[in-house]
């Protein structure tokens, strides 16, 4: 189990009565990455939830290097965009897949969620503290 999969447990064990909803990507999502940076910030800065869960776990495929998808032209665009998804999202879901993205996909230093620790809610500070400092060396 994940570092992360342990938080998704401990946050659903505190909102056992919230309702389930089904996660999936398509062709829909695929367009939107494909269609770069300006729709992809679209719909994570928006407001609809599953909008923003879908395209997260797009986002993960298309960020898998099984795939061999070339995401050079966004990367650090992409990266800083999840910091924001992070540090901004009301719904920690959708926090705690953005940062999910982050730990297996980016290399810290994380600047914007060093910058904006305040910001974050408090029961995820210790995983982004994590993602922080994941590859320094102690």
């Amino acid at each position: 189990m994940g570092l992360l999969d342990k938080i998704k447990g401990k946050l659903n064990d505190k909102k056992s009565s919230k309702l389930s909803c089904h996660i999936s990507y398509g062709e829909d999502e695929e367009a939107i990455i494909k269609a770069g940076m300006v729709e992809i910030r679209r719909v994570l800065m928006g407001y609809d939830h599953d909008k923003k869960r879908n395209l997260l776990l797009a986002l993960d495929r298309f960020l898998d290097p099984y795939f061999e998808e070339d995401y050079s032209g966004i990367y650090e665009e992409l990266m800083e965009l999840l910091q924001l998804v992070v540090i901004s999202s009301n719904d920690v879901d959708v926090s705690v897949d953005a940062l999910q993205l982050l730990c297996d996909y980016g290399w810290s230093p994380f600047q914007i969620l060093e910058n904006n620790l305040e910001q974050i809610p408090q029961q995820l500070k210790p995983y982004v503290q994590y993602a922080i400092h994941m590859n320094q060396e102690h």
